[in-house]
């Protein structure tokens, strides 16, 4: 295990904002886990868990603390006839994982191409894109659990799965060291999102996991800023799920506005209500904007702050209650 101490954390995240870590642990073995966890007991201070830093925005002032680096490799197939288990080491870039699969002809993740981050966070935030969600295709996860010191596996049910949500965001001591997938040899396009829908009907070759991967990327690739080269964390806020009488509140007020079936109500594209309810798309102040081509994404300049971030966040989640009442929640996790 490679340590190192005051580590810029804007080097880590895709922010690229933040002060300096306490220690970085770069984790490749599970017991490079349990060492950095002991680390952090040794010295008395917390730990946290990143992988590429996608959905986290780091504090100006850093973290005394030990961040994880999770960079555990390798990824490996077990057939079960039809079906394919597939098990990766949470350091496995996501969409790598994706690549590799589909070039294998196996369906289940050709929507959620193109996310950034790794398949261990995959779990954590539950992922989903395009009609697809993380929890229907997973199996279990190898997991260490920091108070008891134990490598335990979580099946879904132990996850405790729900939008953008998992119990690994309220128990930081559960870390993720691989996680298993069921995917299929046969299977069906899911083209039910207006953008796949449409690229289908405009006669574009969608009936293998390998085109349908290919395009969704190229879909993404205009919708989200480039990694490279703008400070994001992709989806900055959830889309907010509402009940029938609120979501008609908000018609008859509003208009006439997209909506999807959810299982504790009616889920709203938060992207409409800021482009078309509040006109913010490409909104600006100071060095913080709304992304031109998908509002739900926040974007800062080189030499923003998290403080500069953090205030912008809160005032369009202002001027979203203000006009809507509905309290919008942040996708991206704070450390």
């Amino acid at each position: 295990m490679i340590v190192r101490e005051h580590v810029p954390l804007r080097e880590l995240t895709t922010f690229k904002v933040g002060g300096l870590a306490r220690f970085v642990c770069e984790c490749t073995s599970s017991l490079d886990i349990e060492e950095a966890i002991a680390l952090a007991g040794k010295h008395q201070i917390p730990f946290t868990v990143l992988g590429e830093g996608s959905n986290v925005l780091a504090q100006d002032h850093g973290y005394e603390g030990v961040v994880l680096l999770i960079q555990i490799p390798s990824t490996s197939y077990s057939d079960q006839g039809e079906e394919v288990l597939v098990t990766a080491g949470a350091g496995v870039a996501w969409d790598t994982l994706v690549s590799e699969v589909v070039e294998r002809g196996l369906w289940g993740l050709e929507n959620l191409a193109g996310i950034p981050g790794t398949a261990g966070a995959a779990p954590v935030q539950n992922i989903g894109a395009y009609g697809a969600e993380l929890q229907s295709l997973f199996v279990s996860a190898s997991v260490y659990d920091a108070h008891t010191q134990t490598w335990t596996s979580y099946d879904r049910e132990a996850c405790q799965f729900a939008y953008r949500d998992s119990i690994f965001k309220h128990n930081r001591a559960l870390v993720i060291g691989e996680v298993t997938l069921r995917l299929s040899r046969v299977g069906a396009p899911q083209l039910g999102y207006s953008d796949l829908r449409t690229l289908a009907q405009e006669g574009v070759i969608l009936d293998t996991p390998s085109m349908i991967a290919e395009n969704v990327r190229n879909v993404r690739s205009h919708k989200f800023p480039d990694l490279k080269l703008y400070g994001t964390a992709g989806s900055f806020f959830k889309n907010p799920i509402v009940t029938p009488e609120a979501f008609r509140e908000l018609c008859a007020h509003s208009g006439a506005i997209p909506s999807f079936p959810a299982r504790n109500g009616i889920k709203i594209p938060l992207a409409f209500i800021l482009d078309k309810v509040l006109g913010l798309k490409g909104f600006r102040n100071g060095p913080v904007s709304l992304f031109g081509n998908q509002p739900l994404v926040l974007v800062a300049d080189s030499g923003a702050t998290a403080h500069d971030i953090d205030a912008f966040a809160n005032a369009i989640a202002k001027k979203v209650f203000e006009a809507t009442r509905i309290n919008i929640e942040r996708e991206v996790q704070t450390m």
